[in-house]
C-alpha cells in the first residue's frame, strides 16, 4: 500500500472512532507538519501506522489535557511524539508565559 493510501486510511479510521473535542483536534491538529513527519520518517522506518495514535489526549501533571501529536501505544511500552515545536503550540506568548510551573 502507498503511503497516500495509508495515511488516509490512518486519519479516516481515526476520525471514525472519535467523538467531540477529540475528533475536532484531530481535524483541527493532523496537518502539514504531522504528516510530513510520518512521511518522511515513521513511514520509511516502520512502513505501517499500527500501534500510532495522532492527537492523542493525555492529562498533565494538574488533570488538565494536553493533546500529543501522536502516541505510539505497542503492547510492551508507550512513546509520546511532538514533532513542531514551541511556536506552533502558542501564539502572542512568551516562554515565561508558556511555563508548567
Amino acid at each position: 500500500m502507498s503511503f497516500e493510501k495509508a495515511h488516509q486510511a490512518f486519519v479516516d479510521g481515526h476520525l471514525a472512532s472519535r467523538g467531540g473535542e477529540r475528533k475536532g483536534r484531530l481535524e483541527r491538529g493532523h496537518g502539514y507538519a504531522e504528516k510530513l513527519f510520518l512521511q518522511n520518517v515513521w513511514w520509511p522506518l516502520f512502513g505501517s501506522f499500527e500501534h500510532l495514535h495522532p492527537e492523542y489526549e493525555v492529562y498533565d501533571w494538574n488533570r488538565k489535557s494536553q493533546f500529543l501529536d501522536f502516541a505510539f501505544l505497542p503492547a510492551l511500552g508507550r512513546l509520546g511524539l511532538e514533532c513542531d515545536g514551541f511556536q506552533s503550540h502558542v501564539k502572542d506568548m512568551d516562554r515565561q508565559s508558556f511555563s508548567y510551573s
